[in-house]
């Protein structure tokens, strides 16, 4: 079983993970975390990668990196074993690299960073990432200009290694796919260029931009003429806000992925989608007013609410009716009409028609409880506890309005309330009294002052009750 934490040195987490890669870092703490645990796992190195979603070559990469840091000692990489070693004070550990080795990369990407002057820093890091991603120097150097060009020359490079590191994902680590990259997004530039423009970004298309379309185009499917026609008609989930005044390529992504789940791929498909959508949030607005809410994401209510009501046969008019209902009624919650479209649909009342039928049912219900409360000299109008009583007696017990106007009769003269009428009932439904008459001739007393009849039970009765408990039905 692994343990339920990982301890990770302070050290680490101050001095090496702020200038780690992400594939480093998660290939180190994932390795720690096995590390602390005391059970047995498939320690391949194809199972670790295939773990991380990395390549072999690179967990060995970032494994080397963290040795050439003095933080493990490979021992071993097929089975996967890897010696973690202690943390010392003192900063991160620069690798010292051959002169050399990096003397004309040096030249070519100050020359092309002729903007400000590149640190030894800076140059140590360019190091790290070609050697642990197994980068090819002239690839980073096309890197680097083609983010000089988009930046200016003096462009940070934390923005270069960014853009490298998100194309060396791709595989794109050698100047040949750097410049196939580079052709293709030379290509898409005027494509681009109309998205951000639709999208009122005023801004030189940049690489997460190519990114983002080349996802949606060559992954989603979508043509050109679909992304521009969403781009142009931004924000129109959220007609009452400003978001069309800044909406950006990763909004249109957030969207068009939903798009892409619905198997929404054609103008006309997406167009009748949004009708139906803008309806359904101009419904939640007036349902929302007639109950006497606000909800401040509209469309959560949509997606919660009106869709699975409508779902269930509600249609716009029906769904005010209840909303109006709810209103009166006291229920001032979406959850609350959530509870009664519940009901209503449980007994098969989805129509207009049927809920006005009902209300009129209520009605008239509500004017007999009234009668049988100003027969117990209360004058208040009917409550809930008064309606579950009234249902209890005339749908569950079945007694006639005639049976409960005489009980109420009864508990009259003992100035008494409706649990007093319901104990009547009650004792008259133990007795099997369905009439009038029979129960004129029946002498009412309360249950405390009956004979009760004791029954014995043997202890294996007992136990067969309660193992089939669940079988027990009441009537």
């Amino acid at each position: 079983m692994i343990e339920n934490s990982t301890a990770v040195p302070n050290l680490f987490i101050n001095n090496y993970l702020p200038v780690c890669n992400g594939d480093c870092a998660r290939v180190y703490l994932y390795g720690l975390s096995l590390c602390s645990s005391a059970s047995r796992f498939d320690n391949t190195l194809s199972h670790f990668a295939q773990t991380l979603n990395l390549s072999a070559d690179d967990v060995i990469s970032a494994y080397t990196y963290w040795q050439d840091q003095g933080l493990v000692q490979i021992l071993a990489l097929d089975p996967i074993e890897i010696k973690y070693l202690p943390i010392k004070h003192g900063g991160t550990r620069i690798k010292k690299y051959t002169l050399d080795k990096y003397a004309s990369f040096n030249a070519q990407i100050q020359e092309i960073l002729d903007g400000r002057m590149i640190t030894p820093t800076e140059f140590s890091e360019y190091y790290t990432f070609l050697e642990s991603q197994n980068v090819e120097p002239a690839a980073l150097l096309l890197t680097a200009k083609h983010c000089a060009n988009l930046k200016g020359s003096n462009v940070g490079y934390a923005y270069i290694l960014t853009v490298a590191r998100n194309w060396a994902l791709s595989n794109i680590k050698t100047a040949d796919a750097v410049k196939e990259k580079l052709g293709s997004e030379s290509a898409d530039l005027a494509k681009v260029s109309a998205v951000l423009k639709a999208l009122n970004q005023k801004r030189t298309p940049e690489p997460a931009d190519f990114e983002l379309y080349a996802k949606w185009t060559k992954k989603m499917g979508f043509s050109d003429e679909v992304i521009l026609s969403v781009a142009k008609t931004r924000g129109q989930d959220s007609p009452r806000s400003a978001a069309a005044k800044s909406y950006t390529p990763e909004k249109l992504d957030s969207l068009l992925l939903k798009y892409f789940e619905l198997k929404l791929f054609e103008i006309s498909e997406i167009k009748n989608y949004q009708t139906k959508k803008q309806d359904l949030i101009a419904l939640a607005y007036e349902i929302n007013k007639k109950i006497g809410v606000y909800y401040e994401n509209i469309e959560n209510v949509v997606e919660t609410y009106i869709v699975n009501w409508q779902l269930r046969g509600y249609d716009r008019e029906t769904l005010l009716e209840i909303a109006s209902f709810c209103f009166k009624s006291g229920i001032r919650t979406l959850e609350g009409m959530d509870s009664l479209v519940s009901k209503f649909y449980k007994q098969g009342i989805t129509s207009s028609a049927a809920i006005d039928d009902f209300i009129a049912a209520k009605i008239s219900e509500d004017k007999e409880i009234k009668a049988v409360l100003e027969k117990i000299n209360v004058t208040r109008q009917p409550n809930q506890t008064d309606r579950d009583f009234y249902n209890t007696w005339t749908r569950v017990w079945n007694f006639s309005p005639d049976l409960i106007d005489h009980a109420a009769a009864l508990a009259s003269e003992k100035g008494a309330s409706m649990q007093y009428i319901n104990k009547i009932l009650s004792n008259w439904r133990e007795q099997k009294v369905t009439t009038l008459a029979a129960a004129r001739k029946t002498a009412y007393a309360p249950a405390s002052t009956r004979p009760v009849q004791r029954h014995s039970y043997s202890e294996s009765d007992l136990n067969r009750l309660f193992v089939n408990l669940d079988d027990v039905k009441f009537d």
